[in-house]
């Protein structure tokens, strides 16, 4: 998530494979008619709150990587960096399966290309399996985005949000240039 200030975040939310078909089902229910997901960006003030408390009930655990000092002619670069950063700190917490959401074949298959790299560099722990998913599919998908999405708006001054969800999230500071 590119943000217009310099920073990028990206962010992980830990589910449990016991938990994650109950997850996938509530967050289902808060779909408005019509609507195919969720996406922080595309709601309002009021439905943001409900997005938090719901999300804040499920109690996530997760991690966010804010990358500072980001060129935005260097958004992939600040990505790259989010992203290797990202991976160890989940690799830290004994996690052996990651979901990105898809963007576009293009961009993806540069993030597969990085994470060659990164497991070339014995920078990822090799138990990593990492897949691609579109959001609209995979429901736990929209967890980082809120997760994501509540972080931006309190690192613009408005932390009404993130003061409700950011108790067992681990915030990493990186340096994206």
């Amino acid at each position: 998530m590119l943000l217009a200030r310099g920073l990028y975040l990206m962010a992980a939310v830990l589910v449990a494979p016991h938990q994650a078909d109950r997850y996938r089902a509530e967050l289902r229910a808060l779909l408005l008619r019509g609507q195919l997901r969720l996406h922080w960006r595309d709601e309002n003030d009021k439905r943001r709150a409900q997005l938090i408390e719901a999300v804040t009930a499920l109690r996530p655990l997760g991690v966010i990587v804010a990358g500072t000092g980001l060129d935005s002619r260097r958004q992939e670069r600040a990505r790259r960096k989010c992203m290797e950063c990202l991976l160890w700190e989940l690799g830290n917490h004994h996690v052996d399966d990651v979901v990105f959401e898809r963007r576009h074949s293009e961009l993806d298959q540069r993030d597969h290309e990085m994470v060659v790299i990164l497991k070339g560099r014995h920078a990822i722990p090799p138990r990593l399996r990492l897949s691609w998913h579109h959001p609209e599919a995979e429901p736990l998908l929209w967890l980082p985005d809120i997760v994501a999405g509540a972080k931006s708006l309190a690192e613009r001054g408005d932390e009404r949000f993130w003061s409700q969800v950011n108790a067992d999230l681990l915030v990493l500071n990186i340096d994206a240039r």
